[in-house]
């Protein structure tokens, strides 16, 4: 018995993400769901875990939120098995890799009625850490090992990704395809936004963004700002995470505490990007680098390490940024001093760059896939 939907337009396009809470995945199925309404006549479904997180009132109201009420990933195989074989949908997009997982298990479950297409937004590295994340994570790379062939399609979000997929023995490459991420461009009027930010009267700043955790790098980038000859210049970090207290000790012991800012998540860093001398990505590995493709929207001067994922890639070879070897402060410091004396590129070849991956560019893209 086939529902209601077979073979008409009403079949959503259906996201889904366990919940929206600040991060570079939320927000780019926030872009991709909202750029998909002016292509597409299709309803457009965000199916979350939990309805929640900060990027929630970004999605435009014709948006439909379905709440699985389950609270996480893990708990929403039968929840989303059941919605899949309800609404037929023309494709359900799954993000995270945990959550992946779980959405090509549904399809399974449910009889495979729609096709099923993940979204892989990092690079896949061995486990590391305390004993319980190393084994966690083997565990994890078995699973998408398993599940991920069994998958429609597999996204990477950059070829270096796609490589460590391979690498890590996931074999995908017969469904698989290269679709960088949606970016928004920063809105313009912002000038009182981001100056709550910041000290008062304002000194010329350099801006980085991210979550405080090892991947970001944080704790290179404050090194290599403590290197730096000239001590007019300020250092903003914006995001949280579980590095917090660590970086506020670094910061301490470098005697720069009344020269680094840290305010934490922030709904719009651009805002603050753009009045910047530079921004710095300071990561140790990076699946994409959204905040990189949305500063160059922003024109300033870029400095990225050329760690393993896009930055390379989206830099176009450092064209429009200049690239440093990632975990070395000694070289961060020297490419932001270069940075702020002969910037790589110019404002209009970043912006140029950046509108490479805008989310209607890219959210066609993703309609090839699915139609």
């Amino acid at each position: 018995m086939h529902s209601k939907h077979e073979n008409t337009i009403d079949r959503p396009i259906s996201l889904f993400i366990p919940g929206l809470n600040g991060g570079g995945a939320q927000k780019v199925v926030v872009n991709l769901a909202n750029a998909l309404l002016e292509l597409t006549d299709h309803p457009v479904h965000v199916v979350l875990a939990r309805k929640e997180g900060a990027f929630l009132d970004e999605l435009r109201p014709s948006v439909h939120v379905v709440d699985l009420g389950t609270r996480r990933a893990s708990r929403s195989v039968w929840a989303l098995t059941r919605y899949m074989r309800r609404e037929r949908p023309k494709a359900v997009v799954s993000s995270l890799n945990y959550a992946n997982v779980i959405c090509v298990m549904a399809g399974l479950l449910a009889g495979k009625p729609c096709p099923v297409i993940v979204r892989e937004d990092n690079v896949v590295r061995r486990p590391s850490g305390s004993l319980k994340s190393r084994f966690r994570g083997k565990i994890q790379i078995q699973l998408m090992k398993i599940f991920y062939p069994r998958a429609d399609k597999v996204v990477a979000i950059s070829d270096a990704v796609l490589q460590t997929l391979e690498a890590a023995g996931i074999k995908v490459n017969e469904i698989a395809v290269v679709i960088g991420n949606p970016i928004t461009t920063a809105p313009t009027d912002t000038g009182a936004l981001s100056l709550q930010y910041l000290p008062v009267p304002r000194p010329p700043f350099l801006c980085s963004v991210g979550r405080l955790t090892e991947q970001k790098g944080f704790d290179t980038l404050i090194t290599a700002f403590a290197k730096l000859k000239d001590t007019r210049l300020q250092l903003v970090i914006l995001g949280e995470g579980e590095l917090r207290d660590a970086l506020h000790r670094q910061v301490g012991e470098l005697r720069i505490k009344d020269r680094v800012y840290m305010p934490g998540f922030v709904k719009n860093p651009m805002a603050v990007v753009r009045k910047a001398e530079a921004f710095v990505m300071s990561s140790r590995w990076e699946g994409f680098g959204n905040v990189l493709v949305e500063a160059l929207s922003t024109g300033v001067p870029v400095v990225s390490t050329d760690c393993p994922g896009a930055p390379r890639d989206i830099l176009e070879n450092g064209a429009h940024g200049h690239l440093v070897p990632y975990d070395d402060p000694e070289a961060l410091a020297v490419g932001i001093s270069m940075a702020l004396d002969q910037p790589a590129g110019t404002p209009e070849g970043r912006k140029a760059r950046a509108n490479d991956f805008s989310a209607e560019k890219i959210a066609r893209k993703y309609l090839e896939c699915i139609l």
